[in-house]
């Protein structure tokens, strides 16, 4: 009796040592998720901040340059409206510094009140940006961006036309608020969450039934019974993690493996078990299980792999060296497919740089082009009052062109860097042609080039922005005419395939060299002494956009073949 009394008591002891154990693993786990909400939250409030603050800089730098729309309260209602028809925008308000609103993506709102529960004076005067988020009856929260509005004109209309009358609005008298949607990013945020609760949740069950295997070890009658279950349990455990998991003895075997590491294998995870897993796993993977040092210690680092389907995704991999007593006792590898994530980052780093490029841009218009002007005006009146000297007349000309081709440099930087806004509508793609033909003529003339239209007996109606479409083609054709020779070629011809308008441009010039085919897209990058390098880096931004894409075929000597597909509309009219 009294060793039975014994057994139970140092059992007891045992199962408060356990419980304690895991209380400590809870509050741990507990505040390192609360810190992980807290950071996903910082960063979520981080990225719409940016994102508003984008907005609202596009919106000045639009309305400060001189190629946009005029600054008439009808311009900035109607940039207004079209910017808020992207999904993730619930609405744009600019208002003056009495809470008035002058332009709004609702036109019906116009002329009531905003922001009243605001200091609006102060924000008027501000360059500070600010958010709050609002609550939307209708759907998911908006976070509100907001801040002074600055363009370089300024217009605004009373709300009630009966007390007060029109008046300009001088810098510093208005705010503009931009209204972000929340729902993809509330959503997003709701199964991150979900996720990190579960993986906190299986961390935690992971390391109790670890220190509860420790403390039932010690009873033998108790642990055979006690060990099935843990086995059991942990098989499914791995078997359903959201990660995939590698794990190899001190012989280098695979002894455990769930679906999710399946995709990195050449065999399923059933016939794995029991086989080297350097003969299973990748290169990458066993080089990275090669480089575990001995002592023990863990690697972490992204793996690009090339799956059975054929495409390549992007693994984030974590390989440790277990050690028992510091003695090793196997690796582990754990998986994680992080592709999407990858690619989301390279788009925001893109973003950021276009953001750049496009302040640049700006600054580069507002402080080169008015001198660039003058400079120009001079040289016209020069070479009309030094007309009777040929050679001073010719000094102009070169400074009057030069002049033109610095201005056209100009505004190719600002046309590659501002976001494009497409117009489209139904067009047949031959005038398109013609008109752009028109503007290369002389250029062809003077370089003896001759230029043929092969045109199918039926072109399909394409539904795209004409004058954009007019600067991929005109971008096109002068790289053509500037790379034949005299007595060249140019050829263009439209032929409807399946769903795409295909339009052919070949030259029989220089060709360009399979080396720098791969860059041909990239900004800056020109063969030419006088390129700019923005050319096709434009043509493709505006192919993108258009839904359709490029291809460049080319041999040095024998000449260059542009292939455009466009897509074509759903009701295919046709010209006979």
């Amino acid at each position: 009796m009294a060793l039975k009394a014994k057994k139970k008591s140092w059992f007891n002891i045992s199962f408060l040592t356990v419980v304690g154990a895991i209380a400590v693993m809870a509050v741990v786990s507990a505040v390192m998720t609360f810190a992980h909400f807290q950071r996903q939250r910082q960063q979520t409030i981080e990225l719409l901040v940016e994102k508003g603050t984008t907005l609202i800089s596009s919106f000045e730098a639009g309305l400060r340059s001189p190629l946009s729309m005029r600054t008439e309260k009808f311009g900035l209602q109607k940039l207004l409206m079209e910017t808020a028809q992207q999904p993730d925008i619930d609405y744009i308000i600019v208002t003056d510094n009495e809470g008035n609103i002058l332009a709004d993506s609702d036109p019906a709102q116009v002329g009531g009140k905003y922001g009243m529960d605001l200091d609006i004076g102060a924000l008027a005067l501000s360059r500070e940006i600010r958010w709050r988020q609002i609550a939307n009856p209708q759907g998911a929260g908006t976070f509100e961006v907001y801040r002074g509005f600055s363009p370089q004109e300024r217009f605004a209309q009373d709300s009630k036309p009966t007390q007060n009358k029109s008046k300009n609005i001088k810098t510093g008298s208005m705010i503009i608020f931009v209204g972000l949607n929340m729902m993809a990013i509330e959503k997003a945020d709701s199964e991150d969450t979900r996720k990190t609760i579960i993986i906190a949740l299986i961390l935690l069950l992971i390391g109790s039934l670890a220190i509860i295997s420790l403390f039932l070890f010690q009873v033998y009658q108790l642990a055979r019974t006690s060990l099935s279950r843990i086995t059991i349990f942990s098989d499914a455990l791995v078997k359903n993690m959201p990660i995939g998991l590698i794990a190899l003895d001190d012989q280098g075997k695979i002894v455990t493996c769930n679906e999710k590491a399946q995709a990195v294998l050449e065999v399923p995870c059933s016939n794995a078990l029991g086989r080297e897993a350097l003969s299973l796993l990748p290169a990458p993977l066993g080089k990275m299980l090669a480089e575990l040092p001995a002592s023990g210690g863990f690697l972490e680092r992204d793996i690009q792999l090339i799956t059975v389907y054929g495409k390549e995704h992007i693994w984030e991999t974590v390989a440790a060296c277990l050690m028992d007593e510091g003695i090793p006792a196997g690796r582990i590898l754990l998986i994680r497919d992080v592709t999407a994530i990858r690619q989301l980052e390279n788009e925001v780093a893109k973003s950021r740089h276009l953001n750049a490029i496009g302040s640049l841009a700006a600054g580069v218009a507002h402080e080169i082009r008015n001198p660039l002007s003058s400079i120009k005006g001079f040289a016209v009146y020069f070479k009309e009052r030094l007309s009777g000297n040929k050679e001073d007349k010719e000094t102009a000309d070169v400074m009057i062109a030069e002049t033109e081709r610095l201005n056209r440099v100009i505004s190719q930087l600002i046309e590659f860097a501002r976001p494009l806004e497409l117009k489209k509508e139904k067009v047949q793609f031959v005038e398109l042609v013609n008109h752009t033909i028109k503007l290369i003529a002389t250029d062809a003339q003077k370089n003896k080039v001759a230029i043929a239209i092969n045109v199918a007996k039926e072109i399909p109606v394409v539904e795209v922005d004409p004058d954009k479409i007019k600067q991929v083609l005109l971008n096109i054709f002068l790289n053509c005419v500037a790379a034949v020779k005299d007595g060249g070629k140019l050829t263009i011809e439209l032929a409807p395939r399946e769903d795409n308008l295909i339009v052919i441009i070949s030259d029989n010039g220089s060709g360009i060299n399979e080396s720098d085919l791969p860059k041909i897209y990239d900004p800056y990058f020109t063969s030419k002494p006088a390129g700019t390098g923005l050319g096709l880096a434009v043509v493709q931004k505006i192919m993108d956009a258009h839904g359709g894409k490029i291809n460049v075929e080319s041999t040095i000597g024998l000449g260059t073949k542009v292939y455009l597909h466009f897509p074509l509309t759903a009701n295919k009219d046709f010209k006979g």
